[in-house]
């Protein structure tokens, strides 16, 4: 299947534009996914550049090693961006980093292959992991877990308002069927809400909800942003592209609490003024017309850039 006909990669010129500071520097695409951002930073830089992706997808991996067989720059890893650190030594390139990249949420090319269990829209075994090597899957939980938490799942994640109502009735189904289908639980969500809302689908939150928690999305992006810091060279970037207000809250979040906290050792009292900064968030980037109409899944996107002191 060739995934580069239906994946346009989302704010692509702005987030390579911020990423390259030196042409002849190193890369990471922590979210390598089908290749577009990653071959953007290939065009970008010199011959003497060094790129190297991630991805938990292994098909994802499968994919690149064929598309580029023949780059030698570039060195890919199976694996979760959370393990970074490890990685970037294994590849001798700790602390030398220039920039890194990190598409968050979930791809084009996972809502569009109905296997995958992300998309609301097709019937299809309700899977939602983005690692499909480990872990439960999507139907696990929900025929696993008790109400109370589904119902903290969908209310924290997905900012869902009839989160108790769509948990309630969950526990019903599963009285007498387990749910192993995507449109299984779309009907159940739409019994469940008692407003529509004329700009998402009933199932947009719900959906959202569970593929955050069964990836551990959060805690994997608060991780990987500390963990970044010693990778980088100094005044390296990250440029991250966000999709929802839960990514961009994280990041936030971040950067209050290491400006406080990280950036000395623990128990030393130092006033706030005294502490260096680990990052500064330099700018913040919205889509424009044009690149909403071209790819309307960057509708609700941002990128933050984080820039190393």
């Amino acid at each position: 299947m060739d995934n580069t006909n239906f994946h346009i990669p989302v704010l692509k010129n702005d987030s390579i534009r911020e990423l390259i500071t030196d042409t002849d520097g190193i890369y990471i695409d922590a979210t390598l996914g089908y290749g577009g951002h990653t071959k953007a930073i290939l065009e970008a830089t010199t011959d003497n550049s060094r790129i190297f992706g991630i991805d938990k997808d292994l098909d994802a991996i499968d994919f690149n090693n064929e598309e580029f067989v023949t780059e030698k720059r570039i060195t890919l890893k199976h694996g979760c961006f959370s393990s970074i650190q490890e990685y970037a030594k294994n590849w001798n390139i700790f602390g030398s980093v220039n920039g890194i990249m990190f598409d968050l949420g979930v791809s084009s090319v996972h809502l569009d292959d109905a296997n995958r269990g992300f998309s609301f829209s097709k019937d299809a075994p309700l899977d939602m992991r983005f690692n499909r090597t480990k872990g439960k899957t999507a139907s696990d939980y929900l025929n696993e877990l008790p109400e109370e938490e589904i119902e903290k799942i969908l209310r924290i994640y997905g900012q869902e308002k009839f989160s108790k109502r769509i948990a309630k009735n969950i526990m019903k189904y599963r009285e007498n069927k387990k749910i192993t289908n995507t449109l299984e639980l779309v009907n159940i969500i739409n019994k469940s809400v008692l407003v529509n809302d004329k700009y998402k689908h009933n199932a947009t939150r719900s959906f959202q909800a569970l593929r955050i928690f069964i990836n551990q999305e959060l805690d994997v992006l608060k991780e990987v942003l500390e963990k970044s810091y010693d990778v980088l060279a100094p005044n390296g970037r990250l440029v991250l592209i966000t999709y929802h207000s839960l990514e961009e809250r994280t990041i936030k979040d971040f950067l209050v609490f290491t400006d406080e906290y990280l950036s000395a050792p623990r128990k030393m009292p130092i006033k706030p003024e005294f502490m260096n900064k680990m990052f500064n968030l330099i700018k913040k980037i919205k889509p424009s017309d044009d690149e909403i109409k071209q790819n309307p899944r960057s509708r609700s996107a941002k990128i933050n850039v984080l820039e190393k002191q």
